[in-house]
């Protein structure tokens, strides 16, 4: 099923149309008309474009560049020129198309390939600019020097220069050069041009004053969905991002407010404009707006739903009337007099779409327990099992047609395994190449089934190598439910910390929350600036204490977790690895507006399946391996362990053998943060 409105064809005019690879040198000339699906301007300049059309096992790129010097475009796996493979190429006076698969070992001249697997389809140089065209499979089999081509995200890489090479190997640094991400296989978000059954509505920050205190603000408003004579479907929404503010503003999520009698809760917080979120400040019915209608991060243009499908809105048609915009502004340089109304265009119909849709939110549970080592690599998951599925599903299941990949700053890769019946699926969503500043939603061109008792692994990987610190991280998207685990420890160990329950039902203080919106009235009349809150989300660490074994006698899991030496024992640091990966996690599920399903959260150990072993088919000789392994438990001497206990006697950790210095750290971390991750829960 296409994706409406977002297939562009580009022609270029001329005659010749020439195959020849990895020569040095070809005639050049014009070049033959050329339907180009996808189109990309790739510098702030408007001075390199690339135009591509994917094929079943190649794709044909065409670069024309502003320049009358070298080209080059590239493949690289973080952006940067090592490791990066190559297309280099320049016309030169006679009129003769230079052109090479290369690859670079740093920040040097780019080295001709001993295996040319790029064919150059031609090329020219007019008055103005040089365009060159050519071909290259998405799998050349060289595993030494080319970039394989997939379906994740691509961090192309180019640059020109103003002048030509004086040979292969001489020439001058480039002029200009940059990276932008980009899916290959699928086409660049276009606008559609809709009809007159679409009308839009705006939801925008009401010149938010973002702190200059603090690097981070989480910023809640509350807004009421438009005046509906009739059941409405949302089906898109772009951003609207104040242009002198768009490198602060780094996500934007649209979440549904759910409590009975909502116009008493939340009619009367319109008349204010917002709050700092997750702060002592934000009233308490705000935090019953947690189901997501709509989501924007970095580097996404917008949605538009397939013509099939569509959200509705309105609680009278199994939406909801009431919205929370929760606004996430970085400002890492701390700068002063930043006022923002970013916001969302929402585009609705009343020409009802043929199904309702939903959002499904699967991964790892927000909590201080996840934590990401300073100074290394490191992989953790999120669970969701086919019991959760169960009780939301209809017997038929479910199809999802758009998904996604979300993580943070330090986020690599993430990958979503679905499995059924003890089997792996084939992967539907996968970004081994994850991009932070690149977070565009997908829609599949065919929809993904999820049937009752599909179970769920949410893998992401993250890169640490860079810190000095421990990072506490705070997700695919049918508004179905909640279905997210967090991890916790078994291993015995005393740990004492206060007791909550942080997660549990809200009942809102009405009294307590008029009082709040008297308070915020009379500073919007003064003009009264709310003063944000530097969020210290690890402080609850200090809390939990441990009692043994006697040299970590009261220590704080807040000093444990940042004393750097704890993050230099290889054998602590592969312990929590294995636990965080393979470990006993628990399961929270439930619906929106707060509503936990019966016999949630539960614990939930890693399953048994039958995993999908990846083939490259296309250059590996030997295709007699299983396409399937069986994945289990016990896979590497994993330990499985029971839930953690907030208070295990002493005696207890001396009949677990009398741990040296480093298994003692592990035990009182692995149990502190066990403990805090039940606490949470």
């Amino acid at each position: 099923m296409l994706r409406m409105g977002t297939t562009m064809t580009f022609s270029v005019v001329g005659v010749v149309y020439i195959l020849v690879a990895g020569v040095a040198s070809l005639p050049g000339g014009p070049l033959p008309p050329m339907d180009f699906r996808h189109f990309a301007v790739l510098d702030q300049r408007g001075h390199f474009h690339m135009l591509w059309t994917p094929g079943e096992k190649d794709i044909v790129f065409e670069i024309q560049v502003a320049t009358r010097g070298y080209v080059g475009l590239g493949f690289s796996p973080n952006g940067g020129m090592k490791g990066a493979d190559i297309v280099l190429g320049w016309v030169d006076a006679q009129g003769n198309v230079h052109a090479h698969d290369r690859y670079a070992s740093g920040m040097m001249i780019p080295i001709i390939d001993d295996s040319q697997d790029v064919e150059i389809l031609g090329g020219y140089e007019n008055d103005t600019h040089t365009v060159l065209r050519f071909a290259r499979p998405w799998n050349t089999c060289d595993k030494e020097h080319d970039f394989q081509l997939t379906s994740d995200t691509m961090r192309v890489i180019w640059a020109y220069s103003f002048d030509d090479p004086v040979t292969e190997y001489a020439m001058t640094k480039h002029d200009h050069r940059g990276t932008k991400s980009i899916f290959l296989q699928e086409p660049q978000f276009v606008l559609p041009a809709f009809g007159d059954d679409v009308f839009t509505w705006e939801v925008r920050m009401n010149n938010v004053s973002v702190s200059g205190e603090v690097h981070t603000v989480y910023w809640c408003q509350l807004f009421k969905a438009p005046p509906l004579s009739r059941k409405t479907h949302v089906i898109g929404y772009e951003p609207l991002i104040d242009e002198k503010n768009r490198e602060h503003v780094h996500h934007m999520l649209l979440y549904e407010c759910h409590l009975p009698e909502s116009e008493k809760h939340y009619e009367k917080w319109l008349q204010v404009e917002g709050q700092q979120c997750f702060s002592p400040n934000m009233p308490l019915s705000w935090a019953n707006c947690r189901s997501p209608l709509v989501g924007w991060a970095v580097g996404s243009e917008g949605e538009v739903f397939p013509d099939h499908v569509g959200l509705p809105i309105g609680e009278e048609h199994g939406g909801a009337t009431y919205f929370m915009m929760e606004m996430h502004y970085d400002n890492p340089n701390y700068k002063q007099g930043i006022v923002d109304s970013s916001g969302l265009r929402v585009f609705l119909t009343e020409n009802l779409r043929e199904f309702d849709a939903g959002v499904l939110i699967l991964g790892h549970m927000v909590s201080p327990s996840h934590i990401i080592p300073p100074g290394r690599e490191w992989r953790t998951v999120g669970h969701c099992d086919g019991r959760c599925v169960d009780q939301a599903l209809p017997p038929e299941g479910v199809k999802v047609f758009r998904g996604l990949l979300h993580a943070h700053l330090l986020g690599r890769d993430i990958t979503l395994r679905q499995i059924r019946e003890g089997r792996e699926l084939p992967v539907v969503f996968k970004d081994m190449n994850y991009d932070f500043n690149y977070q565009q939603g997908r829609i599949l061109k065919e929809e993904m089934s999820i049937l009752p008792g599909d179970s769920f692994i949410t893998e992401c990987g993250y890169d640490a190598r860079h810190k000095r610190t421990p990072t506490f991280v705070s997700i695919v998207l049918w508004r179905l439910q909640i279905c997210k685990s967090s991890r916790v420890n078994g291993k015995s160990s005393r740990v004492n910390g206060k007791s909550s329950r942080v997660n549990g039902p809200k009942l809102i203080d009405e009294e307590g929350e008029n009082a709040l919106l008297e308070k915020m009235i009379e500073k919007k009349e003064k003009n009264e600036k709310e003063t944000a809150i530097d969020m210290d989300y690890a402080k609850i660490y200090k809390d939990v204490v441990a009692k043994a074994p006697q040299d970590l006698r009261n220590v704080s899991l807040y000093d444990l977790i940042h004393d750097p030496k704890t993050w230099q024992d290889e054998k602590l640091l592969a312990k929590l690895q294995e636990q965080t990966a393979f470990g006993q996690h628990r399961m929270f599920c439930g619906m929106r507006g707060n509503r936990v399903f019966d016999g949630y959260p539960r614990s939930y150990k890693y399953p048994d399946f039958l995993a999908i072993k990846l083939l490259d088919e296309e250059c590996d000789a030997d295709h007699g391996a299983e396409a399937y392994v069986p994945v289990t438990n016990e896979d590497e001497g994993r330990e499985q362990e029971g839930d953690v206990s907030a208070d295990v006697s002493e005696g207890q950790q001396e009949a677990d053998g009398g741990a040296g210095a480093s298994e003692a750290t592990y035990l009182v971390l692995a149990a502190g943060l066990g403990f805090v991750g039940l606490w949470r829960l």
